[in-house]
């Protein structure tokens, strides 16, 4: 388009654009207008940006400084607790480690004297056991020339017991000789009841060879009888030595059933075991008695007997 084209200047033309502009002015054309205004709007535009920008980079430095304030001020106060909690623990470590200190001193000198109880302890049941054998056998001692009879009826021996008993034995046991007694009473219970078991006759002989030979026929003349009544001859031991023998009821009832083995109690209370092949056993616990006697001997079912 021909307005847009600017005239050349001529010969008498200004040589500085001021003067062109001054001498020459003409009207801008729309395009130029709109392109000035585009500048302006966006220098508006970026100058508000600027300032937009400038003011919050402001405020967030504000906030970021406030923070890292606050911040730095928790921080100190946490490791200011933290270290007061740390004395603390610090102190009561200091405490405990006196107290076990303390208590491992304590317990070094405890140990020492347990150590000591227990060889004390040890000395002392080997003492206490020393002196219950040595109460036991001066207990039995005088036993020895005794025997009880269990199952006499109540009555018998009443009037002169020795005499009466010596009687009962020379009769029942077909004895040629009459027993020489130096004391026979009944047991220390009270009298029973009608009906009731009697209480045993404890005798002392005058010669242990005539209280042997007794023993010794009432162990192969069984049963016993007197009246009619049967009753029972047995050595009179201990409580204890009673009791020891009697655990070995079970065994013995074992034993009956095993053809040509021979055995017996030995004083207090061993059991002796012969083979028919004439090996011998000692035994002083029941339980590795009937072991043995089921593993090795292996006596017959009651029906076989």
């Amino acid at each position: 388009m021909q307005r847009n084209q600017r005239p050349k200047p001529g010969p008498n033309a200004a040589d500085s654009p001021e003067e062109d502009k001054a001498g020459s002015a003409e009207p801008l054309s729309d395009t130029q207008a709109i392109m000035a205004a585009l500048k302006r709007t966006e220098q508006c535009v970026l100058t508000k940006i600027d300032s937009t920008v400038t003011v919050a980079v402001g405020e967030l430095h504000t906030k970021i400084d406030n923070l890292s304030r606050d911040l730095r001020s928790e921080i100190f106060n946490v490791r200011t607790e933290f270290t007061k909690v740390v004395e603390d623990v610090r102190k009561e470590n200091a405490t405990f480690v006196t107290r076990i200190e303390g208590l491992g001193e304590g317990a070094n000198c405890y140990a020492n004297r347990v150590v000591e109880l227990e060889a004390k302890v040890t000395t002392l049941s080997s003492q206490v056991n020393k002196l219950v054998d040595k109460t036991e056998d001066l207990e039995s001692r005088p036993r020895r020339d005794n025997c009880r009879l269990v199952d006499v009826a109540e009555g018998t021996g009443n009037i002169q017991p020795e005499k009466a008993i010596a009687q009962l034995l020379q009769d029942a046991l077909s004895l040629d000789y009459t027993p020489t007694l130096d004391r026979a009473h009944r047991g220390l219970q009270p009298k029973p009841a009608d009906g009731d078991a009697p209480r045993p006759i404890i005798i002392k002989f005058h010669y242990f060879q005539e209280k042997a030979d007794i023993i010794r026929k009432a162990m192969g003349a069984r049963p016993i009888f007197h009246n009619g009544k049967r009753f029972y001859i047995y050595p009179d031991y201990t409580l204890s030595v009673r009791k020891r023998r009697v655990a070995f009821t079970e065994v013995r009832g074992l034993l009956r059933r095993c053809p040509g083995v021979k055995y017996g109690l030995v004083y207090p209370a061993t059991l002796k075991i012969t083979t028919s092949a004439g090996d011998q056993k000692l035994f002083e616990d029941p339980t590795k008695a009937k072991h043995y006697i089921e593993t090795d001997l292996h006596p017959r079912d009651p029906e076989g007997e």
